[in-house]
């Protein structure tokens, strides 16, 4: 679409012009020529522009000698070129020196060229490779169109721009993940022509989806690439757009489904089978419940996060070829996935990759024992779930925390969902050490959570709490007296260990009833 300044002095008309200083910028592109003969407003001259004029004014005043040459350059034009004998009989040699200094091409024209001679010999190439362009324009889109429409997808688009180019294509998505790569560039052996890389994001509607590059070996790139690239980036972003509507189907097939799982709907084994197989889910071996929550502080973003989060599931079981369920819920995310090595493998990336995308924005992963049939996930969700509320008392984000693993709290499931259940399991031993505590500002509760924290080692204890062993004796009487239990005995000490465990659980279900 345009011509260097190196190329405008080989032609035919511009011989008898004469380059006297500024070759540093003798590839810079010619976009348009422009005529002035007084040029009193230089900000109103555009990037890229050729300016030829006759330096009217210039010769008597030397203020606008010295800021004539810097203000083109600050306007990042191409070039400049000075009719010589009307008002210049010759260029100042200031002019040289700056035009050098900001590698602005400064060109003498002599007086028997006219303006037209000049300006024809220029704008003819220019507009000759604007209609070149348009044809080629044309033919890249129709080629284009025949990939995306070949029902090759992402990869039909990107290995299309990769032969018409020459180059080597990638693609990658909004996350990270590389969706596809074709071609590869002829190496070359100059190091600094093996980077030469253009990126161009892939957009529709204000959403990101990912970018487009194309490389090349710096001698081998040609100013159509770029539109070859861009071309292949919208039709990327229609792809895009129509994978999302796919997928929103496919979501929503999938949540319909898990709903009615979790809920005990009763199916006959053809029918089960029949929705698995249409949905791409294996219907044999056991199956896991895994519960996701984003903790954010921003309820606003909460949708946005779980879009994120499904999108980064959806690219790992795609890498690893896993199947699973999903179904959203307002406060958390419902996976069913099968119960073997890859899908803790796949989960354990989740997090990982979680953690570099949303670093300030921790992730809550809790997963179910595992199920040997697929119409059994309904206890295997509320095991999630319960494990979920639990999160905060177990693990620390972006650990992954197992219903089996939570060190006795799944003792207390049954009870988690009724207040005055959880009450009773911890209330009627404790509350007499906290009105102890309240009445004479002792810390009998406390001393007692430390002292089976220590596995009962008094010295370990004393220490932890910073009183002396005397002390300590004296408090585990008393909490034997108030609570008519002895820490002895093993079966009384593990049911004072599961009040405390209720108590803390309370607290952390119910925080503004207790």
């Amino acid at each position: 679409m345009t011509i260097t300044i190196r190329e405008a002095l080989q032609l035919p008309d511009m011989v008898q012009t004469r380059l006297i200083a500024g070759a540093g910028g003798l590839d810079n592109p010619i976009r348009w020529v422009t005529i002035v003969e007084v040029l009193e407003d230089a900000s109103r001259l555009q990037e890229g522009e050729f300016l030829i004029t006759t330096g009217f004014g210039l010769a008597e005043n030397m203020e606008r000698q010295s800021s004539f040459i810097p203000t083109l350059a600050r306007q990042k034009l191409s070039g400049v070129a000075i009719h010589t004998g009307f008002y210049l009989r010759e260029i100042p040699e200031s002019f040289l020196e700056l035009a050098d200094r900001h590698q602005l091409p400064l060109i003498e024209i002599p007086t028997e060229i006219n303006f037209s001679t000049i300006t024809r010999a220029i704008l003819q190439p220019i507009v000759n490779r604007q209609f070149e362009t348009l044809a080629y324009s044309q033919a890249i889109h129709n080629r284009m169109i025949d990939a995306a429409l070949s029902k090759g997808g992402l990869p039909a688009i990107a290995a299309e721009l990769a032969e018409l180019t020459g180059g080597g294509v990638t693609l990658l998505d909004a996350l990270g993940f590389e969706v596809t790569q074709h071609g590869c560039p002829t190496a070359p052996t100059d190091d600094e022509a093996r980077e030469h890389v253009h990126t161009v994001p892939i957009r529709a509607s204000r959403e990101h989806f990912g970018t487009l590059s194309l490389a090349k070996p710096r001698e081998a790139w040609k100013e159509l690439d770029d539109v070859a690239l861009q071309h292949a980036a919208t039709l990327c972003a229609l792809e895009y757009v129509k994978e999302r509507a796919v997928s929103a189907t496919e979501w929503r097939l999938k949540g319909d489904f898990v709903e009615e799982l979790l809920n005990g709907k009763p199916m006959s084994p053809q029918e089960l089978e029949s929705r698995c197989r249409m949905l791409g889910y294996p219907l044999s071996g056991k199956h896991l419940v895994v519960a996701v929550k984003v903790d954010t502080a921003e309820p606003d973003r909460l949708g946005e996060l779980h879009q994120s989060a499904i999108t980064l599931m959806r690219r790992l079981c795609d890498r690893h070829q896993r199947s699973y369920l999903l179904r959203e819920r307002p406060h958390c995310l419902l996976f069913v996935l099968p119960d073997d090595r890859t899908s803790l493998q796949l989960l354990e990336q989740f997090t990982a990759r979680w953690k570099g995308l949303h670093s300030s924005t921790p992730l809550q992963v809790a997963i179910s024992n595992p199920r040997d049939q697929l119409t059994d996930v309904s206890g295997a969700s509320e095991e999630a779930m319960f494990a979920l509320q639990a999160y905060p008392l177990l693990a620390r984000a972006p650990q992954m925390l197992r219903y089996r693993d939570m060190q006795g709290y799944q003792f207390l499931f049954p009870y988690h969902r009724d207040e005055q259940s959880m009450l009773g399991l911890w209330k009627p031993i404790l509350e007499p050490l906290i009105r102890y505590d309240s009445k004479y500002n002792q810390q009998l509760l406390e001393t007692l959570e430390v002292y089976l924290a220590q596995n009962g080692n008094g010295l370990q204890t004393s220490q932890a709490l910073y009183i002396h062993r005397h002390t300590l004796k004296y408090r585990l009487t008393q909490i034997e007296e108030k609570t008519g239990y002895r820490l002895e005995d093993a079966h009384q000490r593990w049911q004072l260990q599961l009040a405390l465990m209720a108590r803390r659980l309370q607290q952390q279900l119910f925080p503004s009833r207790e």
